[in-house]
């Protein structure tokens, strides 16, 4: 009797290499928006800590209570610029490159992929020059199409976990492809489903990884 270990073969090499930087990079979204949401919790401890003296002192408030503000003000813009860096850097050179990787490899994957590319890619350009123009209401249009634009990208994302469902079985990508596409109307159940992909990602690349072993 002897065992026969197999191990990934080369083709199977470089979806792992893919799923591995798209999970890099959406858990450096996830960091970063972890930043985000403690930068806004600073804003609104910022905003408590003060109110009171202003409201007690509304003609002369003290410098004490200044710095207080500025402070707060400070950490947290600090922190949103640092959460916004690493978030954009996670999800814009870490994941869309990891998902068009995936699609080279496998091209069931394609449609997902140039979905997020044109709608994620295309959005963030438009969302930037729509706000550098906003004082004209060009900037207003730009703005609005760079949110549908967006959307696409969402959906694309959407199809991506569907996909990855379908190769790789596991619900926890179903679960987050649902989700996502709820999240268009209620944003705030988006996380969730980047934390479900960010979970099933990690599953499926510790199996791929994985030697089988057969008995014979």
């Amino acid at each position: 009797m002897s065992l026969v270990v197999f191990t990934a073969s080369q083709a199977e090499l470089r979806p792992v290499s893919a799923l591995i930087k798209m999970r890099d990079g959406l858990l450096l979204q996830l960091i970063g928006w972890v930043l985000l949401s403690i930068s806004i919790m600073f804003i609104a401890i910022g905003f408590i800590a003060v109110m009171p003296a202003r409201i007690s002192q509304p003609i002369s408030p003290s410098v004490s209570m200044w710095r207080t503000a500025l402070g707060w003000v400070i950490a947290s813009l600090a922190l949103l610029f640092i959460g916004a860096i690493i978030a954009l850097i996670g999800f814009y050179a870490k994941f869309v490159p990891g998902v068009g990787e995936l699609a080279r490899a496998r091209p069931e994957f394609s449609t997902a992929s140039s979905l997020i590319k044109v709608g994620y890619i295309g959005g963030l350009v438009l969302l930037a020059i729509g706000a550098v123009l906003l004082i004209v209401i060009v900037g207003v249009i730009l703005i609005l199409v760079g949110l549908v634009f967006l959307v696409v990208g969402h959906i694309g994302v959407a199809i991506l976990c569907f996909k990855l469902n379908d190769a790789y079985r596991n619900s926890l990508y179903l679960a987050a492809g649902i989700i996502l596409l709820v999240s268009i109307v209620f944003p705030i159940l988006g996380v969730i489903s980047w934390i479900l992909l960010y979970i099933a990602l990690g599953d499926t690349i510790s199996k791929l990884q994985t030697p089988s072993a057969v008995v014979t």
